[in-house]
């Protein structure tokens, strides 16, 4: 894709809120060679740049429905690209001055630091949650909350058990994706879902 203009980058936009894939390897392909260099720049570490394309394309793809209304793609993906830029930027140098002051104050307490980093996790979780559709929230919390069973939310809400399972199952996947587009790592978060959700 050498030629570019707003109508072009529409075309794959609406492409793309209907969900289809070429369209957004289209978008990928093009933008992230085009901004690469540039958050490189700002941020001094390339695999921290990679990091921060690749959570702008997440949220590129799960948002995707709403792209039909964007007007401008370019400036866009710009914004949100320097939005989750800054985000990162500031998100490590808040951990980096934790990790020091915790190291100054309470040397060597490991537990002390997996427990903050836990309790961060575990407020992007609650954020994810709140995002997610009102009748697949009320199934997730009253499972994993009220700790009902399949079969007790299937009767309540007078559904199949199925259709219980199915909406706890988009509702992991959704958290899953929302703690990647947050920058949190994934194998400490996946076991506190694992914990929170099973």
């Amino acid at each position: 894709m050498n030629q570019h203009n707003d109508d072009i980058d529409i075309d794959l936009f609406t492409r793309l809120s209907r969900g289809d894939e070429a369209a957004f390897s289209e978008i990928v392909h093009f933008y992230y060679k085009r901004f690469l260099s540039a958050i490189v720049f700002l941020t001094k570490s390339k695999p921290e740049a990679q990091d921060i394309m690749q959570d702008v394309f997440l949220k590129l793809w799960l948002y995707r429905k709403d792209l039909h209304t964007v007007e401008n793609p370019k400036a866009w993906i710009r914004r949100i690209l320097l939005n989750t830029t800054s985000n990162h930027i500031r998100a490590r140098l808040r951990y980096e001055l934790k990790i020091e002051n915790l190291a100054v104050h309470i040397p060597g307490n490991v537990e002390m630091i997996d427990e903050l980093e836990a309790l961060s996790t575990q407020r992007s979780i609650d954020k994810a949650v709140d995002r997610l559709p009102q009748k697949r929230r009320q199934i997730f919390l009253m499972s994993r909350r009220e700790g009902l069973s399949r079969k007790e939310i299937a009767q309540q809400l007078n559904i199949s058990e199925n259709t219980v399972r199915n909406q706890l199952v988009e509702a992991l996947n959704f958290i899953r994706e929302y703690l990647k587009c947050e920058g949190i790592a994934l194998t400490p978060a996946i076991i506190i879902l694992q914990n929170f959700l099973l």
